[in-house]
């Protein structure tokens, strides 16, 4: 990634909010870790048996109710390819969609524990590579020692939308 791509990268996760802070989760999966900004979780709950759907792929793990909604519930391990989904979540994140498709208002994810605030700053923020491969991967980022994953909630919400039985 180039140095005006990281840049970009970090303006983009910057806009909208305060000059250089921007309130996030980091939020623990079994084998990494996401960032996602505040607003983009609706809710985390504790982990409910998902309704299956016929001929998903193994990503798509199934439909949760929640609030009155049909949700579909995702691992992100598994969509992404980083990583394998084992059963020993405690939770799901409720994510808020970004288009206002009726069909598909929330996404829920697959978590290992409560997510953790942070404040992020423009100055601790270090975009790393892209792997073109993760195409449900906004960026890889370190920030503070760590490194983390933005989610591409447009890509996966396309991709569900592909699926023609959610």
């Amino acid at each position: 990634m180039t140095d005006q791509g990281a840049a970009e990268t970090r303006k983009n996760l910057l806009s909208g909010h305060s000059k250089d802070t921007l309130h996030c989760l980091l939020i623990p999966l079994q084998e990494l870790k996401i960032l996602l900004p505040n607003t983009a979780v609706a809710e985390v709950i504790s982990y409910t048996r998902p309704e299956s759907v016929e001929n998903a792929p193994q990503w798509m793990l199934g439909n949760i109710r929640w609030r009155d909604e049909n949700v579909p519930l995702l691992s992100f391990e598994l969509l992404s390819g980083v990583g394998k989904q084992q059963h020993a979540v405690s939770r799901i994140a409720v994510l808020n969609t970004l288009n206002g498709n009726p069909r598909i208002p929330y996404i829920a994810l697959l978590i290992q524990s409560i997510p953790q605030l942070r404040l992020i700053q423009e100055s601790s923020i270090e975009v790393t590579e892209k792997d073109e491969q993760m195409d449900v991967v906004a960026a890889s980022v370190d920030f503070s020692g760590e490194s983390v994953l933005i989610p591409d909630l447009d890509a996966m919400e396309q991709k569900l939308q592909a699926l023609s039985n959610i």
